[in-house]
């Protein structure tokens, strides 16, 4: 994103990219219609996006940390078939 002019204090006028808001807000690959004059976007949503993922893996590593003993299990066994494991 570049700055090209200011309104406000605190608005901006900026050049961005489609695939820049896509990814900001996690609608890539297709996923974001093209954009019009006069669409609104909430760029918010991009934080609400990235708060989604911090929480998941929060709760990715209290599963693995309440369920050691398997997921070291599995990961043995997948080692053992060849097809990665732990290291």
């Amino acid at each position: 994103m570049k700055i090209i002019g200011k309104v406000k204090d605190d608005q901006y006028i900026c050049e961005v990219s489609h695939t820049e808001v896509e990814k900001f807000l996690g609608l890539y690959y297709g996923k974001m219609q093209r954009l019009k004059v006069g669409d609104d976007v909430d760029l918010g949503q991009g934080y609400n996006y990235a708060g989604q993922i911090s929480d998941a893996m929060k709760k990715t590593q209290e599963f693995i940390d309440g369920n050691k003993k398997i997921v070291k299990a599995i990961l043995d066994g997948l080692a053992i078939t060849g097809h990665g494991g732990a290291s």
